[in-house]
Formats: C-alpha cells, sequence, structure tokens
C-alpha cells in the first residue's frame, strides 16, 4: 500500500533574491567615489593603502562581488596568471608557487597552476589551455630546455613572461646563482681528504643541473683530479620516487667516499643504500645535500646542505612579472639570487685507506 505523506508546510513561491550591492553601493558605503572603488578592483596597488582597505572592508560588508566578465571585456585584462611547473609535490617548486601567489595576490592578481608531470606534451598543452584562459602573463618552469617544439612554442607566446632558473628564448629571468655553494662543498670535502665522489642528480636537461655538475666538475679538474674522480648517477624523472643507488657503488673497495645528492627524494634513496650496505654517516661516507632543505634538517647527523631562498624566488618573479605587465616595453630583465652552503655534520675526512 501506497501512502502519501504531506508536505511540510512552507512557502509557495521561492523567496525572493535579495538585491546585489553595486559599486555605488560601496563607494557610498566607503565614503570614496566610484572611481576609486573602481580603481581597488581593478588596480589595488594605485590606492592608498587606508582608503583600499576601507574599500574593501565595504565590499565584504556588502557582499559586493565584481563582474569579472565584464571588466574583461572593457580593459582586455583578465586580472590572472598562469604559473606552469614539472611537478607541485615537490617541496622546492610548491614554495615557489606559494610566495608567487601570495605576492601576486596582494597586487590584486588570481594565479592559476598547472604541472606538466616532466612531460613536454603536457607542458604545450598546458601553455595552450592558459593562452585559451587568456591570462595576462605566465611564470614559467620548464621542464626541458632542448626541445625545439617547446622553444618554438614560448617564442610564439604573446603575453609577459618570467622563466624561473631556465634558459629560454623569451621572457625575464629569476635565475639561481648555483655554482659557488657547491664548489665550496666540494672544496670543503677536498680539505678533508676526499679523492673520489658521486654526483646523485634528475636526468634532466636543465639549467640547475647542468650548473651544479658544471661546478663539482671544474672544482675537481682545480684540485688536479682526473675526470675518473666523480661518477654521475643519473635518475630519470619518473624513477625519482623509487631510485636506488647501484649497490655494487657502494661495496667496492674504490667506492666514492663522498656523495652529492640533488633533491629530498634521491636523499632518501642514497639514506636507505647507505644503510643497506652497512655504511655510516660521516663515518664511512661524507654526503651534502643540495635544494633538499627540510629533509636534510631532520637527519642524524643534520645534512651539510646548498640551499636557496625560495619564498624571494617566488616574489622575485611575482615583481618582474607585475613590473612587466605596467611597463612592457621595458629591456629584458633578469634577477640572479644566491646559494648558500650551510653546514651540518654529515662530512668527514675518509676512513684510512679510502681517500
Amino acid at each position: 500500500m501506497i501512502v502519501a505523506l504531506p508536505i511540510a508546510a512552507g512557502p509557495r513561491y521561492p523567496r525572493p533574491v535579495a538585491r546585489r550591492a553595486t559599486i555605488k553601493d560601496v563607494a557610498r558605503a566607503a565614503g570614496t567615489s566610484t572611481v576609486t572603488v573602481s580603481r581597488v578592483v581593478n588596480t589595488p596597488e594605485l590606492v592608498q593603502p587606508a582608503t583600499r582597505a576601507r574599500v574593501e572592508a565595504a565590499m565584504r560588508e556588502l557582499g559586493y562581488v565584481p563582474n569579472l566578465a565584464a571588466r574583461s571585456m572593457r580593459t582586455r585584462l583578465t586580472r590572472s596568471v598562469g604559473f606552469l611547473t614539472p611537478e607541485l609535490t615537490s617541496l622546492p617548486n610548491a614554495a615557489v608557487a606559494q610566495a608567487c601567489e601570495q605576492a601576486l595576490s596582494e597586487a590584486g592578481y588570481g594565479m592559476l597552476v598547472t604541472s606538466s608531470d616532466y612531460r613536454v606534451e603536457r607542458e604545450l598543452e598546458a601553455l595552450e589551455l592558459l593562452r585559451q584562459r587568456q591570462v595576462d602573463g605566465l611564470v614559467l618552469y620548464l621542464s626541458d630546455e632542448e626541445d625545439a617544439a617547446l622553444a618554438a612554442a614560448i617564442e610564439r607566446l604573446d603575453v609577459p613572461l618570467v622563466v624561473l632558473d631556465r634558459e629560454a628564448p623569451a621572457g625575464d629571468r629569476v635565475l639561481s646563482e648555483h655554482r659557488g655553494a657547491l664548489a665550496a662543498a666540494v672544496r670543503r670535502l677536498l680539505g678533508m681528504g676526499h679523492r673520489r665522489f658521486a654526483l646523485l642528480q634528475p636526468d634532466l636537461a636543465i639549467r640547475p643541473v647542468r650548473e651544479r655538475r658544471a661546478a663539482v666538475e671544474s672544482t675537481l679538474a682545480e684540485a688536479g683530479l682526473e675526470a675518473s674522480a666523480l661518477e654521475r648517477i643519473a635518475v630519470p624523472p619518473a624513477a625519482l620516487d623509487r631510485a636506488l643507488v647501484p649497490a655494487e657503488r657502494l661495496v667496492r673497495a674504490d667506492r666514492p667516499t663522498a656523495f652529492l645528492v640533488e633533491g629530498s627524494r634521491l636523499l632518501r634513496a642514497a639514506l636507505l643504500a647507505f644503510r643497506a650496505a652497512g655504511l655510516e654517516v660521516p663515518g664511512d661516507i661524507s654526503l651534502v645535500a643540495i635544494d633538499a632543505d627540510e629533509a636534510a634538517s631532520l637527519t642524524t647527523p643534520e645534512t651539510t646542505r646548498v640551499v636557496r631562498d625560495f619564498a624571494a624566488i617566488g616574489r622575485t618573479a611575482a615583481a618582474l612579472l607585475l613590473r612587466r605587465l605596467q611597463k612592457p616595453a621595458l629591456p629584458r630583465q633578469e634577477v640572479v639570487l644566491e646559494s648558500r652552503l650551510q653546514l651540518g655534520g654529515s662530512c668527514a675526512p675518509p676512513r684510512a685507506g679510502r681517500a
């Protein structure tokens, strides 16, 4: 048997929707002109902080929502920026993206983030997607500097862009100075008596990998060592999470006594390999980490490392892009930020007979 239950009493028709606040309502509540409110919405950096705060408070109180679509049609600007990175699970990349987003947000811009997983075809698709979204500018971490299709796509871009730590045919650049800090680390190890080195890096055609390798090779050459003094272990990006340091390199008599390891995931792989081989840091192996500050600070002993200020990289990228958006005709800009060596307890002279 089917029983019909009465519907609870209530309004027969939907309640009328409250009138949306207008720019005139905000101006009246904030005690300013509609022109000032428009500036707070469109160019907040041009408004005095106290006035901007008063207008923003009125907007929140009234629930005022700017019509972004209409504004875009009038100004041909979307107040949005695209950010492309090879991966977001990497702490350095995420830290740069967050600092960049915060700086852009303070200037009234939103940021659209996309990642390529180190695949050029996805990078090309992401660039096209961001262009279709009509972003006003781009911040790019490229995964391959040698790919011709990617280089051509960058040259075709018709919006301002900032390239992070890469060689690229166009755009302003924020670079890191990699060689000095890493050369200092190698000289420190040489001074302790080490003569056999291993360099563990991602297998990527990008500036940081190339600069760091060059720093190690040139510093060893300056010390009079042959090229055979350095073993390079290059790990494909897809294998970073399951990377293994070949066991034969750790148990042979002439194994490296000093390891230079790039990134948190490869640092983890190295530490697991040392443990499996029964090797202690720094008794048997001296260790220097690169761009692995958080992981390196948790080891015992704390790992000596080369560090960068990722927040400064993100803020600098945002500042360059905002400047370019305001003054498109500026000459190409480039900023170089330092890396530095932070000492821990992971380096010591090699055991007798192991140098």
